[in-house]
């Protein structure tokens, strides 16, 4: 099956919204057999859209998917030129009224009604963040599917996740085999040299790297007749880069370290320099983070280290600020300072100022301190400033998970 991803919306194509939905549903469909072969993003225009309607019903493209334009305001069309351009009608549904009663409360303006037009026929995808449900059509005499997502990405990942994906599922003939793997705490390339001899064991299936700041997600892919050297394959992954995969889930790292402090009830505190409050704001993205994040300090300056975290200034002196043993004194500082059960701290040389001889650009030392144990490591990253804080910041990550995960 062939598919075309259609991006619709001013904001995004101008790029003052990041359109991170068409990545998202690329990756998702894959996963199904469903190959993209078409990405498209257009502004609010109503001729642009039915014109890109056209093209996918003259195409060999099986099925459309948009995003975006499904709320109440005037340049919200896209249901209904999508619709009228293949020649559907649209007709109020019960669905999408209850769920405009229960948001609202049973009261909303008079422009929210045209969010419960839908084709008779079609299978609703329900909303669970907002007020417009999305929608799976299936015209048999075209042999085309249409698909409505809304926009906003909180919305429309749960219904892709919850709703659209189970669907599609019964639609494909021959199913995909795919695992993913997020690997951390060590760079593609070193896996590549790690995997050189495991490549050629398994021919029929595609190993695939996609790297983004601080991790890597693999995925294995292959098809139902060498499901047995799919899954052998997929075993001898997790064996060799045991230590270096933190999720078959493609979870964030920010979400398995608040499951790890959950579990383990544990509270926790940061007290940043170079990272400037990455840290602490990389946990507050999980939902529920105020039930384990206690403090959260930058201190900046020498003197903010020494006054807040009680950080020896003969230590700074001795070994630099930027050094294991003052990270060391900052994780021991803010976690008696807050009172919780782990401290984390950073310190480096972001760049392009500072560093020394010894003590390069580029060189991040934290800690972590639980309870009476502590661990230490230095890492210098060659790269931007920020790009320095942002791979710092994930390999801290990295490091704190493993350390939490081996509390029993």
């Amino acid at each position: 099956m062939k598919a075309l991803l259609l991006s619709v919306g001013n904001e995004v194509l101008s790029g003052k919204t990041i359109n991170t939905n068409a990545s998202f549903l690329a990756i998702e469909l894959e996963k199904l057999g469903i190959e993209v072969v078409k990405v498209v993003t257009i502004g609010d225009e109503k001729n642009i859209l039915k014109h890109e309607v056209e093209v996918f019903l003259e195409s060999d493209i099986d099925l459309i998917v948009t995003t975006g334009g499904l709320g109440p305001t005037h340049d919200d069309f896209t249901k209904e030129v999508l619709f009228e351009t293949a020649g559907v009608e649209l007709v109020s549904r019960k669905e999408p009224l209850d769920l405009l009663n229960r948001y609202f409360q049973g009261d909303f303006a008079k422009c929210n009604l045209k969010q419960t037009y839908y084709p008779k026929d079609a299978y609703l995808l329900p909303n669970e963040k907002g007020t417009a449900m999305g929608a799976v059509y299936k015209d048999n005499e075209k042999n085309k599917i249409f698909t409505i997502l809304v926009g906003p990405p909180f919305e429309m990942k749960p219904m892709v996740n919850n709703y659209l994906i189970p669907y599609l599922k019964n639609l494909i003939n021959k199913p995909k085999l795919i695992n993913e793997y997020i690997v951390m705490g060590v760079g593609e390339s070193q896996v590549e040299d790690i995997l050189k001899n495991y490549y050629p064991k398994y021919p029929n299936v595609e190993i695939a790297p996609y790297c983004s700041i601080g991790k890597v997600r693999y995925q294995l892919t292959s098809y139902v007749e060498h499901k047995s050297e799919f899954e052998n394959a997929s075993l001898e992954f997790q064996k060799i880069l045991d230590k270096y995969i933190v999720s078959d889930k493609n979870e964030e790292i920010e979400d398995l370290v608040y499951q790890e402090l959950k579990r383990l009830n544990y509270r926790i505190s940061f007290a940043e320099s170079c990272t400037g409050g990455m840290l602490a704001s990389k946990l507050i993205n999980v939902d529920g983070a105020s039930s384990v994040l206690d403090e959260s300090l930058v201190t900046y300056s020498n003197q903010s280290k020494i006054e807040l975290l009680k950080v020896n200034e003969e230590t700074i002196n001795t070994y630099d600020v930027v050094s294991e043993e003052v990270a060391k004194e900052m994780a021991i500082g803010v976690r008696n300072f807050a009172k919780t059960q782990v401290g984390v701290s950073s310190t480096g040389y972001a760049g392009p100022l500072g560093g020394t001889e010894q003590i390069p650009v580029g060189t991040v030392c934290f800690a972590i301190s639980v309870n009476d144990s502590l661990f230490t490591k230095s890492v210098c990253f060659k790269t931007s400033r920020n790009l320095v804080r942002e791979k710092a910041t994930m390999l801290i990550y990295y490091y704190l998970y493993t350390v939490l995960k081996e509390i029993k």
